[in-house]
């Protein structure tokens, strides 16, 4: 016979630990100053820069307009003359050096190729968003992406770079031999971007030399697109709370749907908390892992209750605490292994993901820690306490004889014996046993049965 065990039985120490963590989050939270809003929420500009040595100059002196551009691992040269306009391709995979490359431009007329990084391989030309180069008589750099023989910069030396700049937000992208970062700069005036733009690229040069800030991508969100997402976001969550309402109303009955809601703000309460409190940038990414957890803990959540409403039919002469109890020792190795599997995935994308990736992670290991527990020691006793007042109303109105939650036309245990004490158990004797469901067979299985 399995034991079941009386989870109902700690439900106020439980109560206790989850409002201790709830208060902890939102004291610390406004303590440290509120959430640390992300580009997505805030006016602000976000780039992709990469720190990297320059490989070589040009410079073009002839009578016309010279380009340079380098697409799918070809450099392309155009230059525009009184004869019209004449390309030259040149195939990085084509030269071993930066200085074999600088050998063939030089060959072609008003060109000049000086190679700073002579034994670099032009695979390794890092292009920004001043691709394509207009070449004119001032010689200007290509850089190189570094090869990893030197050190390579680290994110606090950017944060020390841009420290001028009010809170300014830096996360390695890939690998950090590349030196490329993700910049963000709350903007909250809003109207500075090209300021901004400039300001960053003169900042992170005077720290790591001339013409080594290659900007990648630049994006620029103003104040009343930030406000907008903000509001959207908060609305986008709270209808999902109502849906899943109404959904366990019409599936269940209105007292599961009010024990799952409670469970789920619990989860998020929580999750925000832990957010906050350990300043974890707050993204469109942080709404996506809040919105996974819900569905995942209401899953969780709904096998328990789904248990529940079946022993509620197999286990009319108990209590609704051991309907409970049992029907959460029956559940309990299924949500148990759930739990840990999904765990695996999911610290496999925290240690080798990087940036988004690694804070979405990290929202969803705390989540699915929080919905597993929530979905055993908050659901259920909330649907407890929730059931218990419910006969206790009946009992009001119709007298000692109404049946209670956990019978059925009164058989066995009346409300009276359900209520007199918090654990109606222990007027319960002998060990409980665990019951199955007596299913219908039919065809073929059925005759083995009967065999």
């Amino acid at each position: 016979m399995t034991k079941v065990v009386r989870f109902t039985k700690i439900r106020y120490l439980m109560f206790v630990v989850s409002l201790s963590l709830i208060l902890a989050g939102i004291v610390g939270t406004i303590s440290l100053g509120g959430f640390n809003l992300g580009i997505d929420f805030q006016a602000g500009l976000s780039q992709r820069v990469q720190i990297a040595p320059v490989g070589f100059t040009l410079s073009y002196t002839g009578s016309g307009a010279a380009t340079l551009d380098i697409n799918s691992g070809t450099a392309v040269l155009e230059v525009r003359g009184d004869e019209g306009v004449t390309k030259h391709r040149f195939p990085l995979a084509d030269y071993s050096t930066i200085q074999a490359l600088a050998d063939v431009l030089n060959g072609i007329d008003g060109i000049t190729a000086s190679a700073q990084r002579p034994s670099a391989r032009p695979s390794t030309i890092a292009t920004g968003l001043d691709f394509p180069l207009s070449l004119s008589t001032e010689a200007q750099g290509v850089n190189v992406s570094p090869d990893g023989t030197e050190s390579a910069v680290e994110i606090n030396q950017i944060r020390d770079a841009l420290a001028t700049f009010d809170n300014p937000q830096v996360q390695v992208v890939g690998d950090p031999s590349r030196q490329e970062f993700l910049l963000r700069i709350a903007d909250p005036a809003g109207g500075n971007k090209d300021a901004y733009e400039k300001k960053i690229v003169l900042d992170l040069e005077k720290a790591f030399g001339d013409g080594t800030a290659v900007v990648k991508q630049s994006d620029y969100v103003g104040p009343r697109f930030s406000q907008d997402l903000a509001s959207q976001s908060v609305s986008l969550t709270i209808l999902a709370l109502v849906l899943i309402l109404v959904y366990i109303w019409v599936r269940f009955r209105f007292g599961f749907a009010i024990s799952s809601i409670t469970a789920l703000v619990h989860d998020v309460l929580i999750m925000l908390g832990f957010i906050g409190v350990f300043r974890l940038e707050v993204s469109t990414t942080t709404i996506a892992a809040v919105l996974t957890i819900v569905g995942y803990s209401l899953n969780d959540t709904i096998v328990v209750f789904d248990r529940i409403r079946e022993n509620m039919g197999l286990m009319k002469d108990r209590p609704m605490d051991v309907i409970i109890d049992t029907s959460i020792t029956q559940s309990l190795s299924r949500t148990l292994m759930t739990s840990l599997t999904t765990l695996l995935a999911v610290l496999a994308l925290y240690f080798f993901g990087t940036g988004a990736i690694k804070d979405f992670a990290l929202n969803l290991i705390v989540g699915i820690v929080v919905g597993t527990y929530s979905s055993i020691f908050i659901a259920s006793p909330v649907l407890l306490g929730i059931t218990r007042a419910s006969d206790k109303r009946k009992a009001k109105k119709l007298g000692s004889h109404a049946p209670a939650s956990g019978t059925k036309g009164g058989a066995a245990l009346s409300v009276e014996s359900s209520t007199a004490g918090e654990e109606s158990s222990e007027l319960v004797s002998g060990p409980v046993e665990i019951p199955k469901a007596d299913r219908k067979l039919k065809g073929k299985r059925q005759q083995k049965r009967k065999k």
